[in-house]
């Protein structure tokens, strides 16, 4: 099992190390503005609990690696900085299926974990 560690995000800053398992990341994606970190982590089994680094996007991304992009689908109103980019860890990933018929299509990423996320189409390659 390959572990890395990144600064973990808290407020007051703190020096805070967080190692986590490279297998058991379901998908990573940008911190939302307002909030504290600049990537957030979701993991197997920990639900809605995420993890906020300080490091960037593309240097967890990187660190994990094997990792596919996609534009997260919003039933609400997209935010006001646009679709988010997820990075998904396809060897998590359960099953994707479409929703048909729907105005722009999407797609359900199902995790082994039983959680889910939504993207837009087109179903990237490695899904």
């Amino acid at each position: 099992m390959p572990f890395i560690a990144f600064n973990k995000a808290t407020d007051p800053t703190a020096p805070d190390d967080l190692r986590i398992n490279t297998s058991a990341v379901l998908y990573v994606e940008a911190s939302r503005a307002g909030l504290i970190g600049q990537t957030t982590i979701h993991m197997l089994g920990q639900g809605s609990v995420v993890n906020a680094v300080t490091e960037s996007i593309g240097t967890v991304v990187s660190s994990i690696g094997g990792m596919v992009a996609g534009k997260r689908h919003y039933l609400a109103p997209t935010p006001d900085d646009g679709a988010s980019t997820l990075y998904i860890c396809p060897g998590n990933v359960s099953h994707v299926r479409p929703n048909q018929p729907a105005a722009p299509e999407f797609w359900y990423v199902k995790f082994v974990d039983g959680s889910e996320v939504r993207i837009v189409d087109p179903l990237p390659d490695g899904l």
